[in-house]
């Protein structure tokens, strides 16, 4: 989030201080300067009207030496430091006199609030991150929590390993936007990271890949999947299924085991498609596995001529040869009788894996691009008792979801 942090300039937050010079002797505003600092003061301030600054400075140093010297002498005092100070800009000698004037009970709250972002600034610039959360609190408390404040309080947390805390503050920016920034989002993701709460930067992935549907992003949420040892074949395959779908299915390896699985599973259409944009792709380098997957890619194209020949000739006798028909139908792009069938899978029960059946008739909605009704399916899938098929249905119903960025 380094580069959506932008500091509060400090010139432009201070230019309200370099205004205020020269008010504090007005002649209808008590309290009024000692009777020992008056002369010193008026003698500094017509030396800032004719800017100079160094004999100003000398004058202000010597009032600062008045032993009678009252609380508003050194609130005045202060002001026409800090006016100069900011002319020769010199920051680390301002943030001091910034703290104690702000804390002055002569300043007014619009004023109060102008040196405590200038300070603010400071604070950061100088790389003094645990006063820059102080006094960013303090911002806060003011009512003031921009995005701007409040991010650059999240990145002096993150300077200072609270790492925790930080994703908390850019929360309270992300929970207002109809948007969430996706810089935001990727923060508040690295910081969980950090801490290893799976937990709370699997919920930051899920806004990620709704909102910026990006390979990376849908990688780190497949992560809790692909870390899972499945055993379950069908499982497996309706995860390369989702990776395939948002781009992140890369190795040769799981091309091939996606393939593999498609055709033991009586699905060779979808090993023909796997294939066909693997080596589109030049996915397959070694040329032992060129020759091995194109002569699987060959042996499917038959097996797939064949398999479309014979669709349909004969009805289901269970609800499980409903589902299997479907997915068929659905490995061809037919998506309306996928739909069909599966549904009536569904509706006659006594089926192997319900959680498939839902998640595949989920996948041939989208592929109708009929996302609401794929979204409902999914649902039924994401309540699943089983974590695998759960966290995938999860998922696919995000993919069902998804606004573009």
């Amino acid at each position: 989030m380094r580069n959506r942090l932008k500091v509060v300039s400090v010139l432009a937050s201070m230019c309200v201080i370099g205004a205020l010079s020269g008010v504090a002797l007005a002649a209808d505003q008590p309290p009024q300067p000692s009777k020992g600092t008056v002369k010193i003061l008026k003698a500094a301030q017509d030396a800032i009207k004719e800017k100079k600054l160094d004999e100003a400075l000398t004058h202000l140093k010597e009032a600062q030496t008045v032993p009678d010297r009252t609380a508003y002498d050194n609130f005045v005092i202060n002001q026409d430091l800090l006016y100069i100070y900011v002319q020769k800009q010199d920051y680390a000698a301002a943030a001091p006199i910034l703290e104690s004037t702000a804390q002055s009970p002569y300043a007014k709250p619009e004023d109060q609030k102008a040196w405590l972002k200038a300070l603010f600034a400071i604070d950061y610039q100088q790389k003094d991150y645990q006063k820059t959360v102080d006094v960013g609190e303090q911002l806060i408390k003011r009512g003031i929590s921009d995005a701007q404040t409040l991010s650059t309080i999240a990145e002096a947390q993150k300077q200072l390993g609270k790492f925790k805390d930080a994703a908390a503050t850019v929360d309270q920016i992300v929970s207002h936007q109809e948007k969430p920034e996706e810089e935001l989002l990727r923060f508040q993701w690295t910081m969980y990271d950090k801490v290893k709460d799976e937990a709370d930067a699997a919920k930051v992935l899920e806004k990620l890949v709704s909102y910026y549907p990006k390979p990376d992003y849908w990688a780190g949420a497949l992560g809790s999947l692909l870390k899972m040892d499945i055993k379950d074949s069908h499982l497996q395959l309706n995860v390369y299924r989702l990776e395939n779908d948002v781009g992140v299915l890369k190795r040769p390896a799981d091309f091939a085991d996606m393939a593999e699985l498609g055709l033991d599973a009586g699905f060779p259409g979808e090993t023909v498609a796997v294939l066909e944009e693997a080596f589109q792709k030049g996915v397959f380098t070694e040329q032992r596995d060129k020759d091995r997957y194109q002569h699987l890619l060959d042996g499917a194209k038959q097996r797939a001529a064949s398999d479309q020949q014979s669709l349909g000739r004969t009805e289901p006798v269970d609800g499980n040869a409903c589902v299997q028909l479907g997915a068929a139908y659905m490995s061809y792009g037919q998506y309306d009788k996928a739909v069909a069938n599966i549904s009536k899978g569904l509706q006659k029960g006594g089926l192997k894996s319900v959680d498939e059946a839902n998640l595949l008739l989920g996948i041939a909605f989208l592929r109708q691009k009929n996302n609401s009704e794929a979204t409902k399916a999914f649902d039924k899938v994401a309540s699943s008792s089983n974590p695998g098929y759960a966290r995938l249905g999860k998922l696919w119903a995000l993919r069902a979801g998804q606004r573009s960025a």
